[in-house]
């Protein structure tokens, strides 16, 4: 039975989800350089595939450590995400210490960085099976170019930044535009059905219901 794993980095409180089979994983979002690979090695687990939510430095600033350690992982994500990560005002990584004083956390350190291309990316909806799962990968523009929500095996889904409790979904940031968010993003989520495990980029994972829907203009 999958063991879905959580580990959140303390600075940007970005979420890194693993999702285990036995002693294989499915590593979501490695946000942080050292937390998501101890969280592998506690548990005697080897990732097998590395995915992103979206393109922002919060979310895969874990992404290159996590590369030299398992080098076979096959780092998979959206066309535009891809282009994203390999430019540092894209990824927000060259404003990320101006954004999170903003944040109300002055003086932390968070150095530019770009990461090298994906092994895999797609440009419209993709869906993968792994060890008896199935993962379907849709991008969702709005919040970034390269925005996906993943969604295992029909009932969990890991949104990034979409569906983070208590927060509107941001448009303002690098590569957000509201129009698109609106036309394409907006009217998927919506269509979700209540009973979801929702797993977000933020915040603890809950479950969908329609009142967190409406919450959300949804």
């Amino acid at each position: 039975m999958m063991d879905i794993l959580r580990w959140t980095d303390p600075l940007a409180e970005g979420n890194c989800y693993v999702c285990a089979e036995g002693d294989r994983a499915v590593v979501i979002d490695p946000c942080h350089p050292e937390g998501p690979a101890s969280l592998l090695e506690e548990r005697g687990l080897v990732p097998e595939w590395i995915l992103l939510t979206h393109e922002h430095c919060d979310h895969m600033l874990g992404l290159e450590p996590l590369r030299h350690k398992y080098p076979e992982a096959i780092v998979l994500c959206s066309a535009p995400c891809d282009a994203g990560m390999q430019n540092k005002y894209l990824n927000m990584s060259a404003m990320m210490e101006v954004y999170l004083t903003f944040k109300g956390k002055p003086g932390a350190h968070y150095p530019p960085l770009v990461c090298s291309p994906a092994d895999q990316t797609f440009a419209e909806e993709h869906t993968m099976t792994w060890r008896g799962h199935t993962l379907r990968l849709t991008p969702l523009p709005g919040h970034t170019p390269g925005s996906t929500c993943i969604l295992l095996d029909r009932d969990t889904l890991f949104t990034g930044d979409y569906l983070i409790p208590g927060e509107a979904v941001i448009t303002r940031l690098p590569g957000g535009n509201t129009e698109i968010y609106e036309r394409v993003a907006r009217p998927w989520l919506s269509a979700l059905p209540p009973g979801l495990r929702i797993c977000p980029g933020h915040g603890e994972p809950y479950a969908l219901t329609q009142e967190v829907k409406d919450t959300y203009g949804l």
